[in-house]
């Protein structure tokens, strides 16, 4: 029998190993946190900490910070614009299909009832001339949202019926894969335990999926055969995490929970969005080890009385540099070292008068994360900052008193993401055998693309290894698009 190594199980990750589950083909999962049952919600909502352990736990650690277990929203549109790039892949039909069986596989194995949010007519209608009168443009999405409180139910429900069907399927759990490299035609993978190293070993396999996602985008950089591949520079996304009264985004919420609007900041043009809405939501810590960034989730018992939700610029280099990754890495460990460790907070009317924030004292707004006060615009670029108040300018037009002086920002929030690298329509590179899926691709921006390139990859792996790959057309990758679209 033939062998193949997943590194990484996220939402992509899982719903590949869904479709390989009892295959003809023994499947080895590499992942650097512990067994599904053993993971546990945040330690520092839970009221058992105040703060992130110097080594991150078992929930945000490198690996885990997925967003299948980080308040799990579900993009579920075949959109060609958000949630990634997948539409321009395998197309709109093939997209929504697929979708679909992500859909159905969460609803599941969901231990409560889930509701998608859709938007009705007269809602579409409404927020269109809002974005319109702002200068913001609004993409349309069906949602699904689980909550950071369901995700440990829905994803090890999921893995245990996969292993159900399974005995095919070996776990690597608490290992680091040191390296991935070519052997002739077949893939060398180094690993070793993650926590307690020192049982380092080399296996051999005839097939590789990475699925490390935004964390692992800059591991994927340093792999023997990432020379190889056919690659463009990728784009990063620097912004801040906005934390508000949830009485002044109460109507989008109640219409939408989360609208996608995009905005073109005036002076330099620069894509502006929001990413990750959490309504009555908290901001919490995502701790990286080398640096410490901001994140948001909501659950779906237990409330707050503020929204918290990203404003990101999205940024694509072009020569000479070729590290964006770095880049945003580099911009994030400023923030942590002048905030002593760890993220940094500001009023919105501290940063407009160009002056740190020293108290929160009677602010209207109170945090839901305890963060050290300071000044981001020692750290961040003013281009970026530019950009960021200009979108909250705009989006105060549709939420009357996001503007207001006592709107908190937390930073830093960056993702990063991988180079845009060539695949075909099952996410096989050009590298035979070797397939990169979910957002460690480049080809997709949240849950539910990521998934579907997951299923994408399995399924044509599946279809190989029995055999009946002869009856299918040869792969032909895509290429990269040269002007990243700023998806999520």
């Amino acid at each position: 029998m033939q062998k193949l190594a997943l590194v990484g199980l996220g939402a992509s990750g899982l719903f590949a190993l869904k479709e390989l589950a009892g295959a003809d083909v023994e499947v080895h999962v590499f992942d650097v946190g512990p067994a599904y049952a053993r993971r546990y919600p945040c330690p520092i909502d839970q009221g058992k900490l105040e703060v992130c352990p110097p080594k991150a736990c078992s929930y945000c650690a490198p690996g885990q910070s997925a967003g299948s277990w980080n308040d799990f929203k579900v993009i579920l549109s075949a959109s060609p614009v958000i949630g990634g790039r997948l539409h321009d892949l395998i197309g709109e039909a093939e997209l929504q299909k697929r979708l679909d069986r992500v859909r159905a596989t969460i609803l599941e194995h969901a231990p409560v009832a889930i509701p998608v949010v859709t938007p009705n007519e007269e809602d579409l209608a409404w927020i269109k001339k809002k974005a319109a009168l702002a200068g913001m443009t609004y993409h349309y999405q069906e949602l699904l949202h689980c909550g950071s409180d369901n995700a440990p139910a829905i994803n090890t429900s999921i893995l245990d019926e996969i292993v159900g069907k399974g005995p095919n399927i070996v776990f690597h759990w608490d290992t680091k894969v040191l390296s991935a490299s070519r052997s002739g035609q077949r893939f060398a993978v180094r690993h070793d335990h993650y926590r307690k190293p020192g049982q380092e070993k080399e296996e051999i396999f005839d097939y590789l999926i990475v699925s490390v996602g935004r964390g692992g985008a800059h591991w994927l950089t340093q792999q023997e055969f990432y020379r190889a591949l056919d690659i463009q520079p990728g784009q990063v996304d620097i912004g801040v995490r906005v934390e508000t009264s949830c009485y002044f985004t109460e109507e989008v919420d109640r219409r939408f929970y989360e609208p996608k609007l995009y905005f073109r900041s005036r002076r330099h043009n620069d894509v502006v969005r929001n990413f990750c809405s959490n309504p009555r939501g908290f901001v919490t810590p995502e701790n990286h080890r080398d640096y410490v960034l901001v994140n948001g989730h909501s659950k779906m018992f237990e409330k707050s009385e503020n929204n918290n939700f990203a404003v990101l610029v999205s940024k694509t280099f072009t020569r000479p540099f070729k590290d964006p990754q770095m880049y945003s890495q580099t911009i994030a460990k400023v923030v942590n070292m002048l905030a002593g460790g760890g993220p940094l907070i500001q009023r919105l009317g501290d940063l407009r008068a160009g002056r740190r924030t020293k108290s929160l004292d009677n602010n209207l707004v109170k945090p839901t994360l305890e963060a050290e006060c300071g000044d981001v615009s020692l750290a961040y670029p003013h281009r970026i900052l530019e950009g960021i108040i200009e979108y909250i300018d705009a989006l105060d037009k549709i939420c009357p008193g996001v503007a207001d002086a006592s709107t908190l920002l937390y930073a830093p929030e960056c993702k990063s993401y991988p180079d845009s690298i060539s695949v075909s329509k099952t996410m096989e590179t050009t590298i035979p055998n070797l397939y990169i899926i979910g957002d460690s691709s480049s080809w997709t921006r949240g849950v539910g693309q990521a998934a579907t390139s997951g299923i994408l990859a399995g399924e044509a792996v599946r279809a190989r290894s029995s055999g009946a790959s002869k009856l299918l057309p040869p792969a032909v990758p895509a290429q990269p698009s040269s002007s990243p679209v700023a998806a999520g």
